[in-house]
Formats: C-alpha cells, sequence, structure tokens
C-alpha cells in the first residue's frame, strides 16, 4: 500500500516538474518575441524620427529667412543618409542661395557625403561670385574626383553616358526602368522652366538605387524589348505642376503631382503629390524653379517605396 502511495505521488511530481518545464519554454519563447518586437518597434521608431529631422533640416535650409539658420542646416544635413536623394537635391539647390555662408555650407556638406553625381554642380561653383565659396567648390570637386578615379569601372568608358538619350544606371545592378515626361502645366510657365523641371527628375531618379532612366525618344517597342531581355519593371512618371502661386511678402509656392505609372503600358500604379512654399525669391523664372524642384523633392521622397510596393504587388500571384 506504501508503495503504491509513494509510486503516484512520484508520477504526480513527474507531471509537475514536465508541466513547469514546458511553462519555462513557453516563457522563454514569449520573452524572445517581446524582445524583438520591442527592438522592432524601437527601429522603426528611430528611423521615423531621422526621417523627420531630416525632413525638418531640408525645410528650413528651403525656407528661412534668416541665413544663419539655412547654413546650419545645410551643415547638418551632411549627417543624413547618403542614399537620400532628396537630400543631395536640396543641397545642390542650396548651392544657388541668395547668401555666400548658406552657399559655402552647401559645398561642405555635399564633399562630407561623398556623392560624385553632384560633380557637376560643384563645378559650377567653382565660378561662384564668393572667393569662400570658389575655393571651397574647388577643394570639393578635386576630393570628389580623387573619389571618382578610385571607384570608376575597368570597362572601356561610354561616351554617351548621361546623356538623356543613353542616360548612365544608378548605382547597384538595374532593377527598374523608368521613362520620364515632360512635366504638363496649366500655369504661365516658359517651356525653359519645364525642361529644367524635366532634367531635375531624371537627376533625382537616377541616384534610387537600381533605376535606369529611359531615353526620351524611345519608342514603346524598344522599351518593351529592352525590359524583357533585361527582366526590368517598367515605370513611366507622368509629372503635373499644378500651380504656382505668389504669396504675400514675396514667396512663392508650387504644388506638383507625379502619377506613377506602368512602362510602356501606361497603367497608372500611384500618385504622388508634393508642395513647397519658398521664401522672398520673387516672380521670375529661377524663383520658380527653385520652388518647383523643393516641391518635386516632396513628392519624389516616397517614390522608392512606390517602385518597390508596385513591384511587389506585380510579382504576386
Amino acid at each position: 500500500m506504501m508503495a503504491e502511495r509513494m509510486t503516484r505521488r512520484g508520477r504526480a511530481l513527474e507531471r509537475t516538474t514536465r508541466r513547469s518545464r514546458a511553462l519555462e519554454r513557453a516563457v522563454r519563447v514569449l520573452t524572445r518575441a517581446l524582445v524583438i518586437a520591442l527592438l522592432l518597434f524601437a527601429g522603426r521608431t528611430a528611423i521615423a524620427h531621422a526621417d523627420a529631422r531630416t525632413d525638418y533640416l531640408v525645410r528650413l535650409m528651403t525656407t528661412s529667412t534668416q541665413f544663419r539658420v539655412r547654413a546650419q542646416a545645410a551643415l547638418a544635413l551632411a549627417q543624413a543618409a547618403p542614399t537620400d536623394a532628396a537630400v543631395t537635391q536640396a543641397l545642390v539647390r542650396a548651392l544657388r542661395d541668395e547668401h555666400p555662408a548658406v552657399r559655402a555650407a552647401a559645398v561642405a556638406s555635399l564633399q562630407s557625403r561623398n556623392d560624385v553625381s553632384v560633380l557637376e554642380a560643384l563645378r559650377a561653383a567653382k565660378t561662384d561670385s564668393d572667393r569662400s565659396v570658389a575655393s571651397a567648390a574647388t577643394r570639393a570637386v578635386t576630393a570628389l574626383e580623387r573619389t571618382a578615379r578610385s571607384t570608376r569601372p575597368t570597362t572601356a568608358p561610354n561616351n554617351n553616358a548621361g546623356t538623356d538619350t543613353n542616360p548612365a544606371p544608378s548605382s547597384g545592378p538595374a532593377r527598374f526602368y523608368v521613362g520620364v515626361a515632360t512635366p504638363a502645366t496649366t500655369a504661365s510657365l516658359s517651356p525653359a522652366v519645364l525642361s529644367s523641371a524635366r532634367s531635375f527628375i531624371v537627376q533625382t531618379v537616377t541616384q534610387i538605387p537600381g533605376v535606369q532612366i529611359a531615353p526620351s525618344t524611345e519608342s514603346n517597342a524598344a522599351a518593351r524589348r529592352v525590359i524583357q531581355e533585361r527582366r526590368l519593371v517598367g515605370y513611366y512618371l507622368d509629372v503635373s505642376i499644378t500651380s504656382v502661386e505668389e504669396r504675400p511678402g514675396g514667396a512663392l509656392r508650387a504644388a506638383v503631382s507625379v502619377i506613377v505609372n506602368t512602362y510602356p503600358g501606361r497603367d497608372m500604379r500611384s500618385i504622388l503629390q508634393g508642395a513647397a512654399t519658398v521664401s522672398g525669391s520673387g516672380a521670375g523664372d529661377e524663383a520658380r524653379r527653385q520652388a518647383i524642384e523643393a516641391a518635386l523633392t516632396g513628392a519624389l521622397r516616397r517614390l522608392p517605396q512606390a517602385l518597390d510596393a508596385s513591384a511587389a504587388t506585380a510579382r504576386a500571384p
């Protein structure tokens, strides 16, 4: 009798031990899941905060009426992600700021970001009317040319690279084949401003990793052949400059819309919108260009995500 009771107690203890171990394993699994979830949340929050700070600095550099604030913002943007094309384009625009301190700060940040795609803009800045800006631009060009030589591929040069008829691909293997239309508008804008806006879009989109720009005169049949042979995903950007309005105090506000279509089929996939106000710029073509480019920067900032999302949808069964 005693032996039977001891056996029952032993079995009960064994069952309790097994349940305890199972509970410990469950607690460990849940703890790991919770830690991973917290890390992911913290990462997303950090990215969101970084993006918000970058947007804020771009806005300060573009719209502040105080040159010291614009210059400080330009210097701070040197720490933004090197792959952020919107920041690069904002700094390139700052090379035309009315104050030499801001232009010099933009030169310094562009050099720090070590992006050779801005070499042409910096070469132009070598002739700046302010000696300190011109000297800084000369130093920046020398440094970036050294970087370009050290990373140049050993293949034979393509004398047409970078032109609209045979544009140079962005860094990394090509994934997207993107055509860009000349912007349409109902605003009173000169052909030069519209052409400049298209060039700005091409420069910005080219900096997105994996993008190859399609020639502007390419036929649908030629585009289809390139896309099939290289196994790319085709997109076409239809751009509208919806408004350019003068505001009190001499400011200009521009609003744009970018429709992302398939290419060459032209089925709409998404719409990106942007708007920006540039303070104290006047009402000439240069002022309109600045306002339009700032608005395009805001719209095109979301283009990489739009391309990835649309490509993922196209691949889904």
